[in-house]
């Protein structure tokens, strides 16, 4: 508890510092006219330009407002730049999240997938992620080496994206080819003795920059942190940009990821009743299995077009195809009711082994003024359709079955004589359509008074098949997502805003086991209030919201066995955060959330307003980082990530404690040299770095999850540029 208070005591006096900063760096109002201020679209490629400490002053593309200043958006918005992602030495979104302090995960069936979220919301497989703007699958093998920042829009996004879950919009941006040469390769090692070797390559096919490329490419394998645990990954990212003409750019992208990892812990799953023991020592022999994990293969072809068209007007359009491959063969360990840790293992067989998905976006943009009022026009539309595959014969209880065990004693299986449960001959299951079209309007009054309204009209549908392709239940439906926004500039460096957004998204199906198997439930909407102020002054960002957001979810109701909306998930929170330079030489990236997040309206009394699952009260992280002055080149950086006590369960009587991880390293530039070494997880703590329902609506279908967190890791690399 000590460790808890001095570490909220640090980060207290850090944005203290930055609030002291701004104060003392205030300047007087920029001279600035509805006419200046419009937002205009610039077709760029990249350049080597240095990010001024971890700050990117616009967004690459907020749905179809296009690129857009950060501080004009009534929205909590966060990024994570490419400077960010290198020196974290990250290589998937779990490692590099933790430095979003208003982010978090939940992992699915390992630690490789990920469903990201916002103010306690659970993310869905695809519905809350895009690349370059365009919708994509995220529960599937990720590279980080192949993106130039990560984009975060918290809560709901339905008016600029289409339905969604209310649990923000996270936008991956491509690298793109260089205006230059740019020739750098990279080592890099952890202490667990995986090594990799990484290329970036870009610049200029023809003598006149028509044709511009970026070619990102990496290996790297060795032994994971268990005992013959083992990961292998490979990457290959081309992007080609095309200039046929002036103001015009053709921007296309092909990339092709596997990743490999065995032998590394399996994931627990507990009951309502089943207490969720200390989090044990994740190195020990025996959570996992050396031959079981996952095999995962991610392709993404993407084309997209940016135009100027001349009279204010800008066009858009892009469309993408994602074809992933999952072979998850994880060892799932069940607790006893018998609450004494002992656990039966088994593969986790039967996750849908492959997902396809095409996605489509495309908006006209127009800047003008109308009786002298400022208009940032946008008319949009997108879309996609995600299919989903199950193996084609499902794995019965026997055949996957490995043996018993118990937490503290963990024990090696043999492997099964018929090996891992065949999932490679599988079908497609279901398809999800949707598309809509969306219109938005930031209306600028006087430089000081702005509104933003925008709504997207919607319409999706599912099918669903048996193994002969038959179908055998649909869905279909359509509405309405609005948002209203009203902001006030005191000054041209701040902005306070207030947002409504009422967020549409399809009805679950009722499972096999309710009485009403097969049917649809009418769609979920969600909403949310959000109260917001933003400050951008010469060395730093500060940010401040208040947020309430409330989402229905569904579960079979124990009175009657029908599946249907059984209550309300009602979050209400504040966060907080801070990026830039609090003093000379040290810059700060960290903020935190304050979260209260409960069921509501729920049949039963014992579950009705307690604590959502796994949602802590206080979650954030801080990044210090300090130039030494003494010696040009050298940073040190200190890193606190830290959350409270977790609800186990719906009844809340179950408390999973919270966790303080502290990481230290050290950076140093020498001309086109950068040496990178990092400790992550100094004091090796070991903690529950998932502890969540099964369910994605936030019912729990009779099993909860816990993910052990990574023990202690040292990362070494060295960048050269040729």
């Amino acid at each position: 508890m000590k460790n808890r208070l001095d570490g909220y005591l640090l980060l207290a006096l850090v944005l203290a510092g930055s609030a002291a900063r701004a104060g003392a760096d205030e300047v007087p109002p920029a001279e600035t006219s509805a006419e200046q201020s419009t937002l205009k679209r610039v077709v760029v490629t990249a350049e080597r330009i240095p990010q001024q400490n971890y700050r990117a002053p616009s967004l690459d593309s907020l749905g179809p407002l296009g690129t857009t200043p950060v501080l004009d958006t009534p929205y909590a918005i966060g990024i994570l730049t490419h400077d960010m992602i290198e020196n974290s030495q990250a290589v998937d979104f779990r490692d590099v999240s933790k430095y979003l302090p208003l982010v978090a995960y939940q992992e699915q069936q390992g630690p490789d997938i990920l469903r990201p979220q916002t103010r306690g919301m659970q993310g869905g497989n695809f519905q809350n992620t895009k690349l370059d703007g365009m919708t994509m699958f995220i529960t599937v093998a990720t590279a980080m080496e192949q993106f130039q920042q990560i984009e975060v829009l918290n809560g709901l996004s339905s008016s600029l994206y289409g339905p969604a879950n209310p649990a923000g919009m996270f936008n991956f941006v491509s690298k793109r080819p260089t205006d230059y040469d740019l020739r750098e390769v990279t080592a890099s090692y952890d202490s667990d003795g995986i090594g990799t070797a990484k290329l970036d390559l870009g610049g200029h096919i023809d003598s006149n920059g028509v044709f511009r490329y970026r070619l990102n490419a990496l290996y790297g394998q060795g032994d994971g942190f268990v005992d013959h645990s083992h990961q292998r990954r490979a990457l290959g990212d081309l992007g080609l940009d095309i200039h046929p003409w002036e103001h015009g750019v053709l921007e296309l992208n092909y990339s092709s990821y596997s990743l490999d990892t065995y032998g590394y812990p399996g994931w627990f799953t507990y009951g309502e009743k089943i207490l969720l023991p200390p989090a044990p020592d994740p190195t020990r022999v025996g959570y996992g299995q050396s031959y079981a994990g996952v095999d995962l293969t991610t392709q993404i072809a993407t084309a997209r077009f940016k135009q100027e068209l001349g009279s204010g007007w800008s066009l858009v359009a892009g469309v993408l195809s994602q074809d992933a491959a999952r072979e998850i063969n994880t060892p799932v360990n069940n607790l006893n009711a018998n609450n004494t840790g002992a656990y039966t293992s088994s593969f986790a067989n039967g996750f849908a082994p492959r997902f396809i998905i095409t996605s489509d976006t495309a908006y006209l943009d127009r800047s003008f003024s109308a009786f002298g009022v400022g208009n940032d026009l946008t008319l949009g539309t997108a879309g996609y359709k995600a299919r989903t595959f199950v193996p084609l014969t499902r794995a019965s209880a026997a055949s996957v079955l490995l043996g018993s065990a118990s937490i503290a004693d963990p024990a090696i299986f043999p492997e099964p004589p018929q090996g891992p449960p065949d999932t490679l001959i599988n079908y497609d299951s279901s398809d999800n359509y949707q598309q809509g079209f969306n219109v938005g309007d930031t209306l600028r009054f006087s430089e000081r008074w702005l509104a933003r309204l925008g709504a997207s009209q919607d319409w999706f549908s599912t099918d669903n098949y048996n193994t002969r392709r038959v179908r055998t239940t649909e869905y279909s439906e359509h509405g309405l997502s609005p948002t209203a926004s009203l902001m006030y500039k005191p000054r041209a460096d701040m902005t306070a805003y207030i947002t409504y957004a009422s967020s549409l998204q399809a009805g679950d199906l009722a499972p096999g086991t309710a009485a009403n198997a097969g049917d649809s439930l009418p769609p979920y909407r969600s909403t949310e209030y959000e109260l917001g102020y933003k400050v951008s002054l010469a060395g730093i960002d500060l940010g401040a919201a208040v947020f309430r957001i409330e989402r229905p979810f569904a579960n079979i109701d124990p009175t009657d066995n029908f599946f249907k909306i059984t209550g309300d998930q009602v979050n209400k929170g504040l966060e907080f955060s801070a990026v830039g330079q609090v003093v000379d030489g040290l810059t700060v990236y960290g903020g935190m959330t304050l979260l209260d997040a409960r069921m509501q309206h729920t049949p039963l009394a014992s579950t009705n307003d307690q604590l959502y699952v796994g949602a802590p009260k206080v979650k954030g992280n801080v990044l210090l980082e300090y130039g030494i002055a003494a010696v040009p080149g050298l940073v040190a950086t200190f890193d606190y990530q830290f959350s409270t006590d977790r609800a186990g369960n719906d009844t809340n009587s179950l408390i999973v404690a919270g966790y303080n991880l502290f990481d230290l390293g050290v950076r140093y530039v020498r001309g086109k040299v950068t040496w990178r070494l990092a400790v992550d997880n100094v004091t090796d703590r070991f903690y529950w770095s998932t502890v969540a329902p099964s369910n994605l609506s936030g019912a729990n279908t009779g099993s909860l999850i816990g993910h052990l967190g990574a023990p202690r890791t040292v990362l070494a690399s060295v960048s050269v540029l040729l």
